[in-house]
């Protein structure tokens, strides 16, 4: 009775400690009331042990054919050991802590073991989650950083845009209030130069472009030789101009007038320059007799164009009995020569546009030979010696006929 008391009072405990996870007073009581309960039977039965050892020995019995007295002590033993059995026994059923710390511990220090692993694990994650945590932190409070920054931008940006639309339109609005000024503007210079070609008509002594004077200046050299060359150059412009009818104005006394920082800038280029130039001195505008001249200068450089008995053009013809017919077709082979040496660079002459000269006596045996010619024949022209930029471009027609 007593040993069922005790267990069925454990067992309510434990389910009590199941439920609530926590040590109560009643569970203290179990534990004194289990030792007292032990206590008690172990005397009980050491009593008994000991009662029957005596009585063994009274009586002379022998177990084993041991002698009474040895059989005594045995008796005594093997009380000993059913006491420690039987505690064992029911501190086992009592407590599952005692059958763990009994039978379960190698399943328990396993059990330790594993968690201890998971654990060390579980800790590797969290550090690595925290190192993470940190990392993808600071990440976000940089792209934060860079979020305000771009906000920031964006707002400036946009401010901008409408500053630029606004002033774009302002912009558009001068332009075209300016293209309408500059429309009349043209309208009325239109209506000056009208006037002024109306009003300049009389002894004209200089046209339009016409070269008054040029020169062949090497590129390179120091600026105070060019100005030297160019001195000469205006010189020889004065003179040549003086002698056409042109007089000097009544202030400064100038002749021929050149803008002072197209000549600064002509002495730069040429400087500036490792190529041979022709620079040429040009009129401004129609120049009547009795006025300043107006003059303007362009450069080109000086090259060679065609050499020495260079065959410059070649054209084959049929047989021509009328010599009228033959001189036509001799004149439109050079009018096609004097073109192709302008386009090659050959500088024309302003009034007639013409680079090139030939012999009267050449010109006349050409016609003569395709006259009396009864077939087909090949015309060359030749280029006489080197012709470079500035000519002069001298040429000579030669034939062939054309055997069939």
């Amino acid at each position: 009775m007593l040993l069922y008391f005790v267990l069925d009072t454990h067992d309510s405990i434990l389910n009590k400690r199941k439920v609530s996870g926590e040590f109560s007073p009643d569970e203290s009581m179990y534990s004194i009331v289990l030792i007292v309960t032990l206590i008690l039977v172990s005397g009980i039965i050491a009593y008994i042990g000991d009662l029957t050892g005596f009585r063994i020995g009274k009586k002379k019995i022998s177990i084993f054919g041991l002698r009474p007295h040895r059989t005594a002590v045995f008796v005594t033993i093997i009380t000993g050991i059913v006491i420690s059995i039987l505690t064992i026994t029911i501190l086992s059923i009592i407590s599952h802590d005692v059958r763990t710390a009994l039978f379960g511990l190698d399943e328990l220090r396993e059990r330790q073991y594993e968690l201890t692993r998971e654990i060390q694990q579980r800790n590797k994650q969290l550090l690595e989650t925290q190192e993470e945590l940190i990392f993808k932190t600071e990440e976000l409070e940089t792209l934060e950083e860079e979020f305000k920054r771009l906000n920031v931008q964006i707002e400036q940006q946009t401010s901008q845009l409408e500053s630029l639309l606004e002033i774009r339109e302002r912009l558009t609005e001068e332009r075209d209030v300016l293209q309408q000024e500059i429309n009349e503007l043209q309208q009325t210079v239109q209506g000056l130069y009208s006037g002024i070609t109306w009003l300049r008509r009389g002894d004209i002594i200089l046209d339009q472009g016409e070269e008054i004077a040029m020169s062949i200046i090497q590129g390179g050299i120091p600026e105070v030789e060019i100005e030297q060359k160019l001195i000469q150059l205006l010189n020889q412009a004065t003179r040549k101009v003086l002698e056409m009818g042109a007089e000097p104005d009544e202030k400064t006394g100038q002749v021929l007038i050149i803008p002072r920082t197209e000549y600064e800038e002509l002495i730069k280029n040429i400087h500036q320059s490792e190529k041979e130039l022709v620079v040429r001195l040009l009129a401004s505008m129609n120049v009547i007799k009795g006025e300043v001249v107006l003059a303007e200068v362009a450069t080109i450089e000086n090259k060679l164009i065609f050499q020495e008995n260079e065959i410059v053009f070649e054209e084959e013809i049929p047989a021509i009995n009328n010599p009228q017919e033959a001189e036509d077709m001799v004149f439109s082979i050079l009018r096609r020569v004097n073109l192709r040496a302008v386009q090659e660079g050959i500088i024309p002459e302003p009034k007639t546009s013409l680079v090139g000269t030939i012999s009267a006596v050449n010109l006349f045996e050409m016609v003569r030979d395709i006259v009396q010619s009864e077939t087909s024949m090949l015309i060359r022209v030749i280029a006489i010696n080197d012709t470079w930029t500035t000519g002069p471009f001298k040429v000579k027609m030669e034939t062939e006929k054309i055997v069939q």
